[in-house]
């Protein structure tokens, strides 16, 4: 699953390339603080994930700055173990949020990053990434959505209230 303990990267970066590997070929949606773009993954190498958008063009985006991906249907992903971090900025950011997830696995919820919110069941948590499937609210389709842990903002429990 990668050379995680090799890497002076942040504890989410090295599980979501081992994420983007297993998605080789897949057409997804990726989001980073600032944009997010469609792209049919064709290589994801040294924390660079790369592919084709949606307008045709080869695009390379370096996998520090996707707070998630989103793919429709139910997609089973093999997750780093988690475990805790001894020293820096994982310990303080990283290992709460994903604590806080894995004691909620299975629940509905809600999760916000800078850009975005999910809502939906927490299927599966490993190490510095969060699964969730969810309901795309166009078509009514299941969908999976893989969120890097480091970007989660704040988890709100139980189902949204209906809008009035």
């Amino acid at each position: 699953m990668g050379f995680f303990n090799d890497s002076i990267c942040t504890c989410c970066v090295c599980p979501m390339q081992c994420v983007l590997k297993q998605l080789i070929g897949q057409v997804v949606d990726i989001a980073n603080d600032d944009e997010r773009f469609n792209i049919q993954i064709e290589e994801v190498e040294n924390f660079i994930v790369s592919g084709i958008n949606s307008d045709g063009r080869r695009i390379h985006n370096p996998i520090c700055q996707i707070n998630s991906v989103q793919l429709s249907g139910i997609v089973p992903l093999n997750l780093k173990p988690i475990r805790k971090s001894t020293k820096g900025e994982c310990v303080c950011c990283e290992d709460p949020i994903t604590d806080v997830a894995n004691l909620l696995k299975g629940q509905e919820v809600t999760i916000e990053t800078s850009n975005l919110t999910f809502d939906g069941v927490i299927s599966d948590v490993g190490e510095g990434i969060v699964n969730m499937l969810g309901v795309d609210p166009d078509s009514g389709a299941t969908n999976t959505v893989v969120i890097s842990s480091c970007f989660i903002e704040a988890i709100l429990e139980g189902a949204p209230s209906p809008s009035s």
